[in-house]
């Protein structure tokens, strides 16, 4: 398996601070109940339901972005709960890689990798999402009006079984073009570098994350936006919180908690764009507030936090993106993608009230 888009780099030290904005930011709004603001609103329904003392749970995850930034409220509320954190970076490997050779218990990554990871005989499944709603969009000069005009271009990748890579050679492949003879892909990195590759004048196209366009987009104006993922394939889910199915059910509270934390997150978030900023904007290294705004209003445009375990996990997505692979040659073989999607903790946490209090 190959690495997959990380979207940004890792670094431990940012995600250390990360979490600690996290406690702050939730012990400061207390329990306020105005609408304009989110991030955590103190007591909660699911308080003291948990004890998860003793429990360590080795995840992957990427540095937050603006829209990402739902995983650091998940990961404070593991730790408020009990659970022992650590937070693995990620260098030459992807999410799926790590748990497949047991450096990790499980990640939160693009749901392509754990379609890679059933389609090479893992058996992975998805139990949340911090962002379920597809938010690439692909950026590119402003010469380039169409998807046909990417002929003979130069377009950024992340890696060759890169997500990003992947929804662009799909976009190639339905208008007409041949996305290994008709234009030159580069591996550039994260969303981040992309977007900072465009900047430069040194690709022509590529497809990056929404909060990094939202950023690019006010440094220049010789850039546009050229499709918004989303509204081509707006069944395809984002990125997902995933592991071997032996972990979850050896450790079905921990399971129940990150979807408890998963819910209440989401409930959060939609609140107002002003608390979502003041939250986002501490974890998510080189944010601005207009950007992280611009990302909410995209956010809540899409349905991004769904309250409902259905909407968070749409397994018809699953299979679309499955089935979609397979056409690219990212798998070799059909994925059932029913048997990826778990549901059962989301509605378990539901049921106890998480996300409603």
């Amino acid at each position: 398996m190959n690495q997959t888009d990380q979207r940004s780099p890792r670094r431990s030290r940012r995600l250390t601070m990360a979490l600690v904005a996290t406690a702050m930011i939730l012990a400061a709004c207390g329990g306020s109940s105005d609408s304009s603001s989110s991030g955590g609103s103190g007591a909660t329904a699911s308080d003291g339901m948990f004890d998860l003392s003793g429990t360590t749970l080795r995840i992957t995850a990427s540095d937050p972005g603006s829209l990402t930034a739902g995983s650091r409220y998940v990961f404070d509320r593991l730790q408020q709960w009990g659970a022992e954190l650590d937070v693995i970076e990620l260098s030459t490997t992807s999410g799926i890689q790590a748990i497949v050779a047991r450096r990790a218990d499980a990640g939160t990554h693009g749901a392509d990798e754990a379609i890679l990871g059933v389609a090479e005989g893992a058996d992975v499944v998805a139990i949340g999402s911090p962002i379920s709603r597809m938010d690439y969009v692909l950026v590119v000069k402003k010469d380039i009006n169409s998807i046909e005009d990417l002929r003979g271009r130069t377009i950024a990748m992340s890696g060759p079984a890169g997500f990003d890579t992947l929804l662009t050679r799909l976009l190639m492949r339905n208008n007409g073009l041949n996305p290994d003879s008709d234009a030159r892909f580069v591996q550039i990195g994260g969303s981040g570098e992309r977007g900072a590759a465009l900047l430069t004048g040194n690709v022509d196209a590529a497809t990056i994350g929404v909060e990094d366009w939202f950023e690019v987009r006010s440094r220049t104006d010789d850039l546009q936006l050229l499709v918004a993922l989303g509204e081509v394939v707006p069944d395809f889910p984002s990125d997902v919180y995933f592991g071997l199915r032996s972990f979850w059910e050896a450790n079905t509270e921990l399971a129940t908690a990150l979807a408890c934390a998963n819910l209440e997150a989401n409930a959060e978030f939609i609140k107002g764009k002003q608390g979502y900023i003041d939250f986002a904007l501490p974890i998510v290294t080189g944010g601005t507030a207009e950007g992280i705004g611009d990302s909410w209003d995209f956010a809540m445009s899409v349905d991004m936090w769904p309250q409902e375990p259905a909407g968070i996990l749409n397994s018809g997505g699953f299979q679309a993106l499955a089935d979609s692979m397979l056409e690219t040659g990212d798998i070799t073989s059909p994925v059932d993608a029913s048997k990826i999607v778990d549901l059962s903790y989301l509605e378990a946490a539901a049921a106890m009230g998480c996300g409603r209090g």
